[in-house]
């Protein structure tokens, strides 16, 4: 990993800052998604007693490995897995984020927004030390013991439905180089999602379902980091089907 000091206390900066102002923006986007979007999660308690049991029983850091249906995944995840007020005690389990330069840094109050909500930018298929630059700092953040989202398909799927085809082999690469590290596989979907969206429709009722285990590989290098990747959208797909069988579909 080559990161500078400088730019170590840039990270510590830009969590620091988020953390005093998160009773502003965090109040405000929760406002916007409950009583705007009409927004709720099913058994919000459990979930977040489920989480914070989870996070008690391991030592290492966590990568946590959605689904991917629309623009605002990772910010309803954070709002399903602990309260303010937890946050508030230990702004590290307060996930950091990988968004796509291009979709969200060209407006300049959604940029502030990404910075004080903990996202490390990443230009995917752009500048091959620009994008190691950023997991260079991902990796540094998992170290330090901080909470990590990886969206294991890179993109929204297309199709409604885990993309077995098009996966990518980041969050496996990040597992190889992170000693101890923990994936939190989760499965989250709208009641009336069928298929990717920009912002889930008004008044969706979220199903939230987590499994925390640690992927182990047999290979070494980039064998290696397909396998850890594989596994990780393996289990995705499982959780995936249990949803539907649930539903009856």
């Amino acid at each position: 990993m080559d990161l500078k000091l400088r730019e170590k206390f840039a990270l510590k900066i830009q969590y620091l800052a988020g953390w005093v102002t998160f009773p502003i923006w965090g109040t405000f986007i929760i406002s916007f998604m409950r009583f705007i979007r009409r927004y709720k999660i099913q058994h919000l308690r459990e979930i977040r007693k489920q989480f914070k049991q989870l996070k008690k029983s391991v030592d290492g850091p966590i990568i946590i490995c959605p689904n991917h249906l629309t623009k605002i995944d990772s910010v309803i995840l954070n709002w399903s897995l602990a309260s303010m007020f937890s946050y508030m005690r230990s702004f590290k389990i307060f996930s950091w984020n990988l968004p796509e330069r291009a979709n969200f840094f060209q407006n300049y109050v959604l940029r502030i927004l990404c910075y004080l909500g903990s996202c490390v930018p990443i230009d995917r298929g752009g500048n091959r030390n620009a994008v190691k630059k950023s997991l260079d700092k991902v990796i540094h953040l998992l170290r330090k013991g901080h909470t990590i989202t990886v969206f294991p398909e890179g993109r929204r799927s297309r199709t409604g439905r885990i993309d077995l085809d098009n996966f990518t082999y980041g969050v496996g690469s990040l597992v190889s180089k992170v000693k101890d590290c923990n994936v939190l596989c989760v499965y989250l979907r709208g009641h009336n999602q069928e298929e990717y969206s920009g912002i889930p429709s008004r008044g969706a009722r979220f199903y939230l379902q987590m499994e925390l285990f640690k992927p182990q590989s047999e290979f070494s290098g980039l064998r290696a980091t397909r396998d850890v990747a594989g596994q990780i959208i393996d289990k995705l797909v499982l959780m995936e089907q249990s949803y539907f069988a649930a539903v009856g579909q």
